[in-house]
């Protein structure tokens, strides 16, 4: 398994309370939320250098379906 090198330490664990998450909700803050992070890299969401963009931005630049990632965002809630 490879490690990005960006920086931006999303290898970190980091356990916060879990906001709503909206198709507005940036990828960088919704990967803080527990179990996100897998469910981005499923969809193929760029969490790294692509984590400044909204949740609707970075599914369409990734083909995938909004309602989907954020069907699947919301399940993480319910482990947190």
């Amino acid at each position: 398994m490879s490690h990005c090198t960006c920086g931006c330490g999303h290898g970190t664990t980091v356990t916060l309370a879990s906001p709503r998450i909206t198709a507005e909700t940036t990828v960088e803050d919704a990967k803080r939320r527990p179990g996100a992070l897998e469910v981005l890299q499923r969809f193929g969401i760029n969490h790294c250098c692509g984590a400044h963009l909204s949740l609707r931005e970075a599914a369409a630049a990734a083909g995938a379906s909004l309602e989907d990632v954020m069907h699947d965002l919301a399940a993480t809630g319910d482990r947190a």
